[in-house]
């Protein structure tokens, strides 16, 4: 019983640490960036999959008046197109379709598109 509380206690002690890895708040960031957050968080909780971001991500883009954008390249696939801003709780908008590519500024920097 002891062992089931220590692991309980662990696991929720790795979730608090979690939230942690969330966007800064009024950030702007690239596509890729938000994914590489998620994937530390699953690297982090290991057996645990978290995916906050690949689900938000597709989310923000339908609700986005910039939705077609990046279907509008036809046969040329534009990686990471996406700028994002976040927001409280780590909630994400579609601030910009950056058709040449995000640029990731490194921590503490707001990303860029490579040409707006």
């Amino acid at each position: 019983m002891k062992l089931l509380h220590t692991l309980v206690a662990s696991v929720l002690g790795l979730a608090v640490s979690v939230q942690a890895t969330d966007c800064t708040e009024g950030m702007m960031y690239c596509q890729s960036v938000l994914e590489d957050i998620g994937m530390a968080t699953r690297l982090l909780l290991n057996l645990l999959y978290y995916a906050k971001y690949s689900t938000l991500i597709p989310q923000a883009i339908s609700a986005s008046d910039m939705s077609d954008l990046g279907s509008a390249t036809g046969a040329l696939e534009i990686p990471y197109g996406y700028l994002f801003q976040c927001g409280s709780g780590g909630s994400i908008t579609v601030a910009n379709f950056c058709g040449l590519g995000c640029v990731n500024a490194g921590a503490g920097h707001n990303d860029y598109c490579l040409l707006p």
